[in-house]
């Protein structure tokens, strides 16, 4: 039973990789308003879909990673989050952007904590979200993670 449920979230998490590879495809290639709005508009229905984002966004970063888990679905959903924290910038949004490009980092790092194999921790998208500018804020358990990240493993 329970292979079976860890089997469905691998398929879920393959099918919200490719979905979310097509969007940051179509946002690099959206011309005008309109084509963004489809875009952020299907950016929704899948964020709502996989992830029942309404539930899920209520909730502080630690206790979504804890139920989104496994860390590659954490990863997946952050993924969606930056690429919608990219669309609303866009689209002029910056303080909405910025609160979702944070909470994409926090969840990377939470993911990062989960993930029992260091080669699976996506170094590209955090490093990503670190580098806007300015720097997202992080709070006091944010920073932790990033420091434990940085430290060489043992």
């Amino acid at each position: 039973m329970e292979s079976d449920r860890h089997d469905w979230v691998m398929v879920q998490i393959d099918e919200v990789s490719r979905a979310a590879r097509k969007l940051a495809v179509a946002l690099l290639d959206a011309e005008d308003e309109d084509e963004l709005i489809e875009v952020e508009q299907a950016t929704d229905g899948l964020l709502e879909d996989a992830f029942e984002h309404a539930r899920i966004s209520v909730v502080d970063s630690r206790t979504a990673a804890m139920i989104l888990r496994p860390p590659s679905r954490i990863r997946g959903y952050a993924q969606l989050l930056a690429h919608k924290s990219r669309l609303l910038h866009e689209r002029g949004e910056i303080e909405s952007s910025r609160q979702l490009a944070r909470r994409a980092l926090e969840l990377q790092l939470e993911a990062a904590a989960l993930e029992p194999d260091p080669e699976h921790v996506d170094h590209a998208a955090i490093d990503a979200l670190l580098d806007r500018d300015p720097p997202l804020a992080l709070g006091p358990r944010h920073r932790q993670l990033l420091a434990e990240l940085d430290r060489p493993p043992k």
